[in-house]
């Protein structure tokens, strides 16, 4: 039965601990300004037993919940194996979700994250935390050698073979890099390996590597991601495998030494005795409820909304992620059909990842392309529709707007106004945005 989550705190600058000196209390503030220009989730991702856990663990780590709740969701689809899975059409899906955790290089708190989700998993399952968590990607070559079949293996033994593996790259970029080399295949084998299945090799030295269970946890800042990735690398149908979740450090603790021991012991023996029993599910089906709600998902998820080109190559996997994440959660509450809660917080979670890599491909100089565009009004300046529609392209969120422009007004450089209506009627004006005139100097 799904475990429901506590609610998850952050806190506020209005939250500074009374006599805190300056710098302390901008700390604080400054932790509240980079969770602003987050995406909006909706809380519904952390009613799960996951969420559970990532509750237990929030008041003594600095990590974002989105980044630890995604490191555990990859770390159980591994652990469960090649048992569990789910069916979408003729393709059987294994319970595999690769995050890509997008945040700055300090603000991001992205290896704490990881720090705070292994421990737990340690605590699970000291075995396959030694055994199965490895970094290093560099070919395809070296990722199917892994799995591949020897000449001296005993055929009695393959198919006890321990396949899962999850991989941990805390610096995504300098794999990006080495997929790019010419005659690299590693793109090629994770797009193979996403689907669990053969990643043999035909190349001088050939590799027979039927089977696979592979899981990816990557860490990038958006600033090297925008700079290394390509229209190519994107249309090539490796990055819409993963699930990108933009993250921020979660709260201020300078004294934090990390979950308790005990209670960490404690949550490890329960995940533990889910994870076993979840393992020897099968295929996994719907109730009758959540094949309803399945039906309006897969539906909102595979509908074309017109995204900027970057975007959609990226997310256009929605579908077959959302389901993967449901029957994660079902696997773990030991149920054989996803119930529409597992769906629910699937869906929250997939939802915040499309908000994400929209915030991913919004450029780094937006602020100062944005000044020049409403410069370019003169004194009659933009209104608030036309800088959604005309410049933010009217998919970008009301809050993610803000989270531009009120610095902008706050510094000066743009000014704010309210244009009465024009018809002259009492009610709300017309918000209008002008450049402030440049400095000029004698």
């Amino acid at each position: 039965m799904t475990v429901p989550a506590r609610p998850l705190r952050v806190l506020r600058p209005a939250e500074v601990p009374a006599g805190a000196d300056p710098a302390e209390a901008e700390a604080i503030a400054q932790v509240a300004r980079a969770r602003a220009e987050l995406p909006t989730l909706d809380q519904t991702a952390f009613d799960c037993y996951l969420g559970f856990l990532v509750s237990k663990l929030d008041a003594t780590t600095e990590a974002d919940p989105v980044a630890v709740l995604a490191s555990l969701l990859c770390a159980a689809g591994v652990h469960l194996g090649q048992g569990p899975h789910v069916r979408a059409g003729d393709d059987p899906h294994p319970l595999l979700v690769w995050p890509l955790i997008v945040g700055r290089t300090s603000a991001g708190r992205k290896g704490t994250s990881w720090s705070t989700a292994r421990r737990l998993i340690a605590a699970t399952d000291p075995d396959f935390h030694r055994d199965n968590i490895k970094s290093g990607l560099s070919s395809g070559e070296g990722l199917a050698e892994r799995f591949a079949i020897k000449d001296d293996d005993d055929p009695s033994e393959l198919e006890h073979r321990d396949l899962r593996l999850m991989v941990m790259e805390a610096e995504w970029g300098g794999v990006m890099a080495k997929m790019r080399r010419e005659g690299n295949s590693l793109s090629a084998i994770l797009r193979s390996a996403w689907e669990g299945g053969d990643l043999s090799t035909l190349t001088v030295t050939a590799r027979v590597a039927p089977n696979s269970h592979v899981g990816i946890l990557a860490h990038i800042t958006p600033q090297e991601f925008r700079a290394k990735i390509s229209d190519s690398d994107l249309a090539g149908g490796t990055y819409n495998r993963f699930l990108p979740l933009a993250v921020a450090r979660s709260k201020f603790l300078p004294f934090s030494q990390g979950a308790d021991p005990t209670v960490l012991e404690k949550l490890g023996r329960e995940f533990a005795t889910r994870l076993s029993a979840g393992s020897e599910l099968g295929t996994l089906g719907f109730t009758d409820d959540a094949a309803a709600l399945w039906r309006a998902l897969y539906i909102e998820f595979s509908t074309d909304t017109h995204e900027r080109p970057q975007v959609e190559q990226f997310i256009s996997r929605a579908v077959p992620n959302c389901l993967r994440i449901a029957a994660i959660h079902a696997a773990l509450d030991g149920e054989p059909a996803i119930q529409p809660a597992h769906l629910r917080a699937a869906a929250a979670l997939v939802r915040y990842s499309i908000d994400s890599a929209r915030a991913i491909f919004t450029d780094t100089d937006t602020p100062a392309r944005l000044i020049a565009w409403i410069a370019e009004a003169g004194q009659t300046g933009r209104t608030r529709k036309e800088i959604t529609t005309g410049f933010f392209g009217g998919n970008t969120k009301a809050q993610q707007i803000s989270a531009v422009l009120d610095p902008l007004v706050t510094s000066g450089l743009l000014v704010r106004t309210t244009r009465p209506r024009a018809d002259g009627k009492p009610g709300r004006g017309t918000e209008v945005y002008t450049a402030r005139a440049p400095d000029r100097t004698n």
